[in-house]
């Protein structure tokens, strides 16, 4: 285990990808594990086992000798949402992170097995909607697009993703590369299923009569989503460049275009240039 996460118990299937000396971390999500649990019921599902403090935003760890260590959440992912998550075991990592996060200077890249409907290989663009959020709670809240000049109804903020179409498989499915440049609530979901192409698996904004389908006929049930990897900027003003980590595609995501799996550490689908 990465030595700055020396003795953070971790749910089974989560794994370390990359650590910095500053203090923050880079983890694999798995499908269907929490980032972080929002009731004392969710604790067996959560990513780390250790309580949560809402408050602190972090895992309260205990440390063999009496005392706690905190376990900061830079980021977060939808429970069904697999992949890249960042961690810090410092606090001015984690506030130093979120800064940037909230100014848009981290470079986020997804890949999702969506209906292909007529996708081509090679196939980008960008995706600018107004998205509206309704309802409350974790269970309760549903995200829309807004139709050009109508009224939202509910809050509403702007949604922006850069996408390109890799494989376009034999069984009516398609992988997709998304950049999401803003991050609402449910931001992919939404927009993939508001041109036609929902994600495999979704069952708030999927094609329910084709995840049931799939999920009986090839055991396709999960969430096809997955967070490929995070960018971010090498610490400011002592370096240039970007640092981040990555987590490769999921097999059973090639497996579901009826490919065959590409090689562990393949890289992914490459970067969306704008």
């Amino acid at each position: 285990m990465s030595s700055i996460l020396q003795g953070v118990p971790l749910r089974e299937g989560a794994r370390v990808l990359a650590e910095h000396p500053c203090g923050l971390a880079a983890l694999a999500k798995p499908e269907g594990a929490l980032a972080h649990p929002n009731r004392s019921e969710d604790n067996a599902r959560a990513l780390v086992i250790a309580n949560y403090s809402l408050e602190d935003e972090a895992y309260h760890v205990r440390d063999g000798a009496g005392g706690i260590r905190r376990l900061w959440l830079v980021n977060r992912l939808d429970g069904p949402t697999s992949g890249v998550l960042l961690v810090a075991t410092r606090p001015e990592a984690a506030d130093a992170a979120r800064r940037e996060f909230a100014h848009g200077r981290v470079l986020k890249r997804y890949a999702a097995v969506c209906l292909s409907r007529g996708l081509l290989p090679g196939q980008r663009g960008t995706w600018n909607d107004l998205l509206a959020r309704q309802g409350g709670g974790d269970e309760g809240v549903r995200v829309s697009v807004v139709p050009p000049g109508a009224p939202p109804r509910g809050p509403a903020a702007q949604a922006l993703t850069l996408y390109r179409v890799g494989q376009v498989g034999r069984v009516g499915l398609a992988l997709q590369q998304l950049e999401p440049r803003t991050g609402r609530h449910h931001q992919l979901r939404v927009q993939c299923a508001a041109r036609g192409h929902p994600i495999l698996g979704d069952r708030t904004y999927g094609d329910f009569e084709v995840n049931r389908e799939l999920g009986a006929e090839r055991g396709l049930r999960r969430l096809f989503l997955h967070a490929e990897s995070l960018e971010l900027p090498a610490d400011a003003g002592r370096q240039r460049g970007r640092s981040g980590a990555h987590d490769p595609v999921p097999a059973e995501c090639a497996a579901a275009l009826g490919e065959p799996p590409p090689p562990r550490g393949a890289a992914g689908l490459g970067r969306v240039r704008v």
